[in-house]
């Protein structure tokens, strides 16, 4: 048998003219048991019964206005689940002519209300150093354009927007992170992002679609399947799966012991590609820590962490994803390579979409700003307004003790999108694996005429740019050195006031005082660590501890 993926290098003389007639004739044929059907809306996969398993600028002073109370909780019935993961199995439109790429990638639609205050000092060279409520740095902007951004958990990301449309995106160390440019094809604007991963690197296109005056870079598919793949890739398979992962021995595994479960078995394709996306994004998440200096402990303890509920609704969202790239597949055959119009992914249909985050992401509730961490769940209710810049969210899990189950979010619209995004990039990389894979490792074997792929059109000649991983590397340089520069030649936030005497008798501290009146018996502390919704204010003989503005302990 040939090479199941095919190129377009062949069919030049096809890209101008005919693009579609080639891609239908590679793409098109038998459908064998699974018929190119139109895809049944809200169809959850199926999970079979479980057989017998073999063996085998300066610090703010604190408001003293009373705080906002934390979000409150909407519960959520739980959806049945596929079936709960055993204990045991923890092992180690076409776009507009006049429209350009964007030219920030994570670029703001603005402040949200609810965004906190920022102390910001300016140097001498004209570089920012943005700080937080409490004096927490928060955002470092070099002369040289270097923006470094620090999450309170310790992640940060490098961004550079060069003059000739390139962008860079990079972990601190360099190592990881991704190079966006603009490029076009048949008169139409499309982004290339070169991402690497410790050595590992690859080539995504993403469409920027213009939708309420905003411009979004949503990801596109390089290559579509079959129809008959994509059709047994969320349908049931004929016995269940057992599939061996091999993840036991790794560091990440371990790390996210305690917050993830994959599936004991699999009776359908979807939740071995749920299980693809979600260990993906935690083992690149890991690797993203370790490059921060942000793992040296495990994540805060969570209560539930991926439940069978959120997984199941995890698998309906990826059985969702794979059933739009069915859609979009058909679409470009049957219009000839145009891609299709209307509004983006996000904002059609009104369908509840669910997104995992992969990175520290600011939420906002109630006059608060909280952060999401890497696997952090969230539902979407529907298509969120256009040009509205956030959209409200219900989480479904967290690491932050502060957003339990239900609680209702606000996040920025282009977050979101970049959630999306990742995950659709990670389960079209999970497609690719589970074709290679399909015959061998208990995955049911399809007809050699299901098989192969055709890169899309627009993807024709794309290549991964080979100096990324070196100018990636340079940036985060050039970076961590400017910021380091700038942090010691700034002002630092005024050392606190020396320790007040002892509370007058009578007077004594209690659980639920707010952090004004703590300040007005004790003073202002010796030091104090803002880890986001909680702060903790050292002083001479005792350390308070603050949730959202209030005493939770005092030791």
């Amino acid at each position: 048998m040939g090479d199941p993926v095919k190129t377009w290098s062949s069919h030049k003389h096809a890209l101008a003219g005919g693009t579609g007639l080639v891609l239908a004739a590679l793409l098109s044929g038998p459908a064998a048991a699974y018929p190119a059907q139109e895809p049944t809306k809200g169809a959850a996969p199926e999970r079979a019964r479980e057989p017998e398993r073999p063996k085998q600028e300066v610090r703010q002073e604190p408001s003293r206005t009373k705080p906002a109370e934390a979000p409150k909780a909407r519960v959520q019935p739980e959806a049945p689940a596929p079936g709960r993961p055993a204990p045991e199995t923890r092992p180690g439109s076409r776009p507009q002519q006049s429209a350009q790429p964007r030219q920030a990638p994570m670029a703001r639609p603005g402040p949200h209300p609810f965004t906190p205050a920022m102390e910001v000092v300016r140097t001498r060279e004209g570089g920012e150093i943005h700080r937080g409520p409490g004096g927490v740095l928060r955002e470092v902007r070099t002369p040289s354009g270097a923006v470094i951004h620090y999450a309170p958990d310790g992640m940060r990301r490098v961004e550079v927007a060069r003059p000739d449309g390139r962008v860079f995106v990079a972990s601190p160390n360099g190592r990881g992170g991704y190079v966006q440019r603009p490029y076009r094809f048949g008169g139409q604007a499309f982004v290339q992002r070169t991402y690497v991963m410790h050595g590992v690197v690859t080539a995504r296109v993403y469409r920027p679609w213009v939708y309420g005056g905003v411009t979004y870079n949503v990801y596109m598919p390089n290559r579509y399947y079959r129809p008959a793949f994509y059709a047994w890739a969320w349908h049931p398979w004929p016995r269940p799966v057992y599939y061996p992962w091999g993840w036991a021995g790794q560091p990440w595994f371990g790390y996210y012991r305690g917050w993830y479960t994959p599936y004991p078995y699999y009776a359908n394709p979807v939740f071995w590609l749920a299980d693809f996306m979600i260990a993906t994004t935690l083992e690149e998440a890991y690797q993203n820590r370790l490059d921060s200096g942000a793992a040296s402990a495990p994540p805060p303890p969570a209560s539930g962490g991926l439940t069978p509920d959120v997984q199941q609704a995890i698998a309906d969202e990826v059985q969702r994803q794979v059933q739009q790239e069915q859609a979009q597949q058909a679409s470009v055959v049957q219009n000839n390579g145009a891609l299709p119009s209307g509004p983006p992914p996000l904002f059609s249909g009104n369908v509840n979409r669910i997104f995992m985050a992969y990175t520290s992401v600011p939420v906002y509730a109630n006059g608060q700003e909280y952060f999401l961490s890497e696997g952090d769940v969230l539902q979407l209710r529907g298509a969120p307004p256009a040009g509205s810049g956030y959209g409200d969210v219900t989480v479904m899990a967290s690491h932050n003790p502060s957003l339990p189950k239900g609680t209702m979010v606000s996040v920025s619209l282009q977050d979101l999108l970049e959630m999306q995004n990742h995950m659709m990039a990670i389960v079209d990389q999970g497609l690719g694996t589970l074709q290679t894979q399909q015959g061998s490792n208990g995955i049911p074997a399809l007809p050699p005429q299901n098989l192969g792929a055709a890169n899309a059109p627009y993807a024709a000649g794309i290549q991964a740019d080979p100096n990324a991983a070196g100018e990636l590397s340079q940036v985060a340089t050039d970076a961590a050195q400017g910021g380091q520069d700038m942090l010691a030649q700034a002002p630092q936030p005024p050392v606190p006031a020396a320790p007040a005497p002892a509370p007058a008798s009578g007077a004594s501290l209690s659980l639920g005082m707010t952090m004004a009146q703590v300040h007005e018996m004790l003073g202002n502390p010796r030091q104090t660590a803002n880890l986001g919704a909680k702060v903790i204010e050292v002083y001479p003989s005792l350390k308070v501890i603050y949730l959202n503005g209030v005493v939770t302990d005092i030791q």
